[in-house]
């Protein structure tokens, strides 16, 4: 839009300069016209006036009449005002205009010599000669001779006035031409080269939003993809911080889904904060602020930055999240488009994935206890011996079954069954690290995976978690609550985890027969059992 407006001024500039031209070129046309024409005249005076000097005489000299004096005074005047004009145009004309002029005014000189000798001897009586009066008749020739000269003379420097009036027009307007094409040249090779710029920087933005769009689609986790957010956006804006916000609405909470730095005061308030802390996810639009231009109503988490761009994730009208832009530097409005077409397209993708990982989450857990189900216990069975292979270090499995659980739900019914399950799965979840995996393998079977534990220090932990089922109190039910565990060792009892959970179910069924409330280790087992 620049050039093309600067393209409009240079062309209105070569308009009018044009014009300028044009209209000089008229004006100084017309005045050597005028002039022209007045030199003619003043020629013409100077011929005619001594014409009428010489018939004036005659006259004089035919009837000796005063009145034909007269007349040859006043034509003497006017042929005098004549060479006076003529002379003051010759200042500015050529040499040949000044010598025709000096030969009618010698000329015209010799002439009136004559003619005065002539009118004393009127006056007197005498007579007047003929060679006077022949001699009178060749000056008025070669007068009019001279004034022919003038007159060719005048319309020759005329024609050479004209000729380099128009050279001077012509050469004007072609520097000015020249000019205007120069600049529309440049013009037009800037607006070439803005636009072949405009072109590339355009195709570098499509290949870049590409290149994020079809990585954000290969992203197997929604952690992932935030990361994938935070990184295209730095790299895509300049001098730049981002903070991908996640909305937890379980927990109502608004949490940092990328790294905060400790020391950043967005940690310190995102630890109690909640969704409607963020503007932007209060809003369900954009939200910027900066401490130059502080909006009416200022965002909590964002008071602290100098210059913030907030945008929130929207799926379906929903907002699910937010994307905090720290910029020390004023977005472009490019910058601007970027982040919200970048944050619209992950937000549909990481609303994908959320509901995936949830799915799963749904998937790998038991519904009445919480803990993993039979799947995700077989699943990370395979994953921890495989970890146990490589870093050589022990695995132990322990099989837990609550005692007389049937009785339970036929003495007191299903739901007191239920809420024995749940407390018991609850005292084994609160009794092992973090490391360690309790699931409920099936029934009122749980199962206990011990990462780096032997087989004498997984018997520590059955004990302590025998006597923490013991404890549970159901209310209604009246009977204690107590269960059996057998447990079994990698890869010292088994060389794989389908033969670990086979050798823990025989010890718990060792712990049964044993009349349950016990623990059983394989190391108790009899050889032949334990093959």
């Amino acid at each position: 839009m620049g050039n093309a407006l600067r393209f409009i001024g240079v062309l209105a500039i070569f308009v009018a300069s044009v014009s300028g031209v044009v209209w000089i070129s008229s004006a100084r046309e017309r005045g050597l016209a005028t002039r022209e024409f007045a030199e003619l005249n003043a020629a013409h005076a100077m011929v005619s006036s001594a014409v009428s000097r010489e018939s004036a005489l005659r006259g004089y000299a035919q009837t000796s009449r005063r009145s034909f004096l007269e007349s040859y005074d006043e034509t003497s005047t006017s042929l005098a005002d004549a060479i006076g004009i003529a002379r003051s145009y010759a200042v500015e004309g050529g040499v040949e205009e000044r010598k025709a002029i000096r030969d009618q005014e010698r000329l015209a000189a010799r002439w009136a010599a004559l003619a005065s000798d002539a009118i004393d001897r009127i006056g007197t009586g005498r007579p007047l000669t003929l060679e006077s009066t022949a001699i009178r008749g060749d000056l008025i020739q070669r007068l009019r001779g001279a004034n022919d000269e003038l007159v060719d003379a005048i319309s020759r420097e005329s024609d050479r006035a004209h000729a380099a009036s128009v050279r001077r027009s012509v050469l004007l307007i072609a520097l000015l031409s020249g000019a205007f094409a120069a600049a529309a040249g440049i013009l037009m090779t800037r607006l070439r080269r803005r636009e072949r710029d405009r072109q590339a920087a355009e195709q570098r933005y499509h290949a870049s939003q590409r290149e994020f769009t079809e990585t954000l689609q290969v992203t197997q986790s929604e952690s992932e993809a935030h990361v994938l957010v935070k990184r295209h956006l730095e790299r895509c804006v300049p001098r730049s911080r981002i903070v991908v916000l996640n909305r937890n609405n379980s927990q109502n909470r608004l949490e940092a889904a990328t790294s905060v730095e400790d020391s950043c005061s967005l940690a310190e308030k995102l630890m109690d904060s909640q969704p409607s802390s963020c503007l932007a996810v209060r809003l369900g639009k954009t939200h910027s602020q900066s401490r130059a231009d502080e909006p009416l109503l200022a965002c909590e988490l964002c008071a602290t930055h100098d210059r913030t761009t907030c945008v929130p994730s929207l799926v379906g009208g929903e907002v699910i999240g937010s994307v905090l832009v720290t910029h020390d530097l004023p977005l472009s409005p490019a910058q601007r488009d970027r982040i919200d077409e970048s944050v619209g397209q992950a937000a549909p993708v990481l609303a994908n994935l959320r509901n995936l990982a949830l799915a799963e989450i749904r998937a790998a857990t038991d519904a009445l206890t919480g803990l993993p189900n039979s799947r995700a216990l077989r699943d990370n069975l395979v994953r921890m011996v495989a970890q146990a292979s490589r870093s050589a270090g022990p695995l132990s499995a322990i099989l837990c079954d609550l005692d007389h659980f049937k009785q339970i739900n036929d003495v007191y019914g299903h739901d007191k069954g239920d809420q024995a399950l749940a407390a018991a799965s609850a005292a084994l979840r609160s009794s092992i690290r973090e490391s360690d995996l309790a699931g409920r393998y099936g029934g009122e079977e749980f199962l206990i995976l011990l990462p780096d534990t032997a087989l004498e220090g997984a018997v520590d932990v059955a004990e302590k978690l025998r006597s923490e089922v013991s404890r549970i109190a159901v209310p209604g039910v009246d009977r204690p609550i107590t269960a059996s565990f057998g447990i079994a060792s990698f890869p010292q009892d088994a060389p794989d985890g389908e033969m670990l959970i086979r050798i823990a179910d025989r010890a718990l069924y060792a712990a049964k027969a044993r009349g349950r409330n016990c623990v059983v280790s394989s190391a108790e087992l009899l050889p032949d059992l334990v093959v």
